[in-house]
């Protein structure tokens, strides 16, 4: 059994954007605040068939909070201590939406994210180790990553690096990709999705 329209080398895992707004940058110390996962069909394009997750989260520490990290991602914590879910309640329909996608059995989602070293260790210490890597698969995709692939690969090969930066704004910015609503985790899903799929297709016309 595999995932309907999904990526066929997955062999029934599902690929999924995943982003996180914290409260600062340190996993552990700082919190999410906001999380979006969205399922992605086998053109790496935002899914019409699985919903995405996207909830904000309430901090359990609002006093460690870093003004530049709220200023970044916009959102205001006396807005989140009223309207957002507690963390433990969010694990929980973060639990029940997984199992709703009706995945087969031991099959997990592959992450996409831009930066995954800095989304995983936030997801991991809001889920827990087990409960983590009983989700999210440990083959994941990172657009970063693959953009610093090209540039190795130029500079390996004596040619122009083609990405003087590699922050997904920038990356964007190079592939005429809009993100109107930069630091929601949800529109930087989308966007990383969008970035994803273009630079696949460039690996994919290389030669």
């Amino acid at each position: 059994m595999t995932v309907p329209d999904s990526l066929l080398n997955l062999n029934g895992d599902m690929l999924a954007a995943v982003d996180v707004e914290t409260s600062g940058r340190l996993a552990g110390w700082h919190e999410i605040i906001q999380i979006a996962v969205l399922p992605l069909n086998s053109e790496i394009e935002p899914s019409e068939t699985y919903k995405p997750f996207y909830v904000h989260i309430c901090p359990n520490h609002r006093d460690r909070a870093e003004k530049g990290a709220l200023h970044m991602n916009g959102l205001d914590i006396d807005w989140l201590v009223t309207n957002g879910l507690d963390s433990d309640l969010a694990v929980d329909r973060f639990v029940e939406w997984f199992h709703e996608l009706e995945l087969p059995l031991g099959k997990r989602l592959c992450p996409l994210a831009h930066n995954w070293a800095f989304e995983r260790g936030f997801l991991v210490n809001w889920l827990g180790n087990e409960l983590h890597d009983t989700i999210w698969h440990p083959h994941s995709r990172d657009s970063q990553r693959v953009a610093t692939l090209f540039n190795d690969a130029a500079a390996y090969h004596g040619k122009k690096i083609p990405f003087g930066s590699v922050s997904q704004k920038s990356l964007c910015k190079k592939f005429g990709i809009e993100n109107a609503n930069e630091h929601d985790a949800l529109a930087d899903c989308i966007a990383c999705a969008k970035l994803y799929r273009a630079l696949v297709r460039g690996l994919g016309h290389s030669k």
